[in-house]
């Protein structure tokens, strides 16, 4: 009897070490906000819009106050974070151009052909044959509108949102159908006629719970990519979030969005894998500011006073000042993160690739240049980051940061047919971004410092250029018989156009 007593102890003692061997490797979690500007949440100092619960994430772990998106615009945002390369090396730009406005390309369309390539590297994929980690995507995706460019197909085990975002067509099926909710690879049906849009976000946070309760019983570590996209136009928020923020209809889709943050956080801490889980938040771009889209939306989902709030920074969502491309950045992990720190180090979207590699000991990939770092020694407390960035829009190099400097090679006005048009600048228009976040005071010739950090920068420029090769265009090309109609919508006739003919047939 005591022998068998003895075996039962060593049996369960070994299957305890096993499980803890194979759990060792952190969870990641990364949530990703959509169109959430530098200045939306309470800690980043917005006055009405209240959010109790990222401000205890940052209270617990790092906020930054200079991390970066990789571009100002959607799809490119996302191919970033989840290739660590900027977004015109794997071709997630297009190069249609109308006097130099070629904004409204940058995104892939509700019927655009291209797609992520396949021969990408992705983050969920490096994860998996590397550390057996197990992935889901709850939300936005917008990198392949098509079921064969869906997330399944890019390394990712689990699929619950929508292709691309979420807008309503107002009834008009025949000019493009309702996006449809995915299961996987099931369609659970199509927002606004079969799903009502008010419940898409708390589906959202309750799928996002359940995969966080349900990986924490299995051995293998997870990584989740939350996306929700409630603070995109449409606006929309959930009944119980409804009137509920001084700020107005966007103040409530970010209460919720906090509300949902919240619920991730608590559920981590209720399992006690806190410990062993690493939580970063951030955007993908800046607000969306345009004043005539309202417009073109029915009422109840647009507020007119239109989107988010990039603070004191000058611009918004598609431009490369800094209100287009600054963003919050939070970064979670009791026991390794010391909690109550501000950073004012450089951190970009792309170096979550590079961070979530590290937690995970695996090698970034040598085959292909790479764009990210390891945030980790910076959040560690062990040393810096990086001291440059590059700031591409499309397949044009608009701006280059270096140090606290940052030279503007080329701007342009926000996401509107009406805002200022593409200007060359030669020499570079120079700021100090420490000294000016607001972009307001450029730094003239007469300044000392001038040409010796115009010169170093246009020569980081030049290097960078030259060694780089451009990913063939993934959004330049549109068909409407490439798009959701199926299973319950005629298809249409093949007949391919440019994604960006007048008027423009983006939503």
């Amino acid at each position: 009897r005591e022998i068998a007593k003895m075996r039962t102890l060593v049996l369960f003692a070994l299957g305890f070490f096993f499980k803890a061997s194979s759990t060792a490797k952190p969870n990641i979690v990364i949530i990703f906000a959509d169109d959430l500007g530098w200045g939306d949440l309470s800690c980043y100092g917005h006055p009405t819009i209240a959010t109790p619960n990222l401000d205890q994430m940052a209270r617990e772990g790092m906020r930054f106050t200079q991390f970066y998106t990789a571009n100002a615009i959607c799809t490119p945002s996302r191919a970033a974070l989840l290739t660590g390369r900027l977004p015109v090396r794997s071709g997630m730009y297009g190069t249609w151009n109308n006097s130099d406005k070629n904004v409204m390309t940058q995104v892939l369309h509700a019927d655009g052909i291209g797609s992520l390539p396949k021969n990408e590297t992705t983050l969920p994929a490096q994860l998996k044959a590397g550390a057996q980690y197990h992935s889901k995507i709850i939300g936005k995706w917008h990198l392949g509108i098509l079921p064969d460019s869906w997330p399944l197909n890019y390394g990712f085990d689990e699929f619950f949102g929508t292709p691309m975002m979420h807008g309503p067509n107002e009834g008009d099926q025949s000019v493009f159908p309702d996006m449809q909710l995915i299961n996987n690879t099931n369609i659970v049906g199509r927002l606004y006629k079969d799903i009502d849009i008010h419940t898409l976000n708390m589906r959202y946070i309750q799928e996002a719970v359940d995969y966080i309760k349900r990986r924490a019983e299995e051995t293998d570590p997870f990584f989740l990519y939350f996306a929700p996209d409630n603070t995109h136009i449409p606006l929309f928020a959930s009944p119980q979030f409804q009137n509920t923020s001084a700020r107005g209809l966007f103040g409530d889709c970010v209460q919720e969005l906090d509300y949902g943050v919240g619920e991730i956080l608590s559920t981590i801490k209720d399992l006690k894998i806190d410990g062993n889980t690493f939580v970063f938040f951030t955007s993908d771009n800046g607000p969306d500011r345009r004043p005539d889209m309202c417009k073109s939306l029915p009422g109840e989902f647009c507020d007119p006073t239109r989107g988010g709030s990039a603070g004191l920074l000058r611009g918004g969502k598609s431009t490369t000042w800094e209100g287009g491309i600054r963003e919050p950045g939070i970064g979670w992990w009791p026991g390794v993160i010391k909690a109550g720190q501000i950073t004012m180090e450089l951190g970009s979207v792309m170096d979550l690739y590079g961070t979530a590699m590290s937690i995970a000991e695996l090698p970034l990939p040598k085959d292909r240049p790479m764009d990210t770092v390891s945030l980790m020694p910076l959040l560690e407390g062990k040393g810096p980051s990086r001291d440059r960035l590059f700031h591409w829009r499309g397949n044009k190099l608009m701006a280059v940061r270096l140090g606290p400097y940052k030279a503007h090679f080329y701007t342009e006005g926000e996401l509107d047919w009406n805002s200022p048009p593409l200007q060359k600048h030669d020499p570079p228009v120079l700021f100090h971004i420490e000294h000016d976040p607001s972009e307001n005071y450029p730094i003239g010739s007469r300044d000392p410092n001038y040409e010796t950090v115009v010169k170093a920068i246009q020569n980081l420029a030049d290097e960078h250029l030259s060694g780089l090769s451009y990913g063939a265009p993934q959004m330049n090309i549109c068909d409407k018989h490439d798009c959701l109609w199926k299973p319950d919508l005629p298809v249409p006739l093949s007949k391919p156009y440019n994604c960006c003919q007048d008027p423009c047939s983006s939503w």
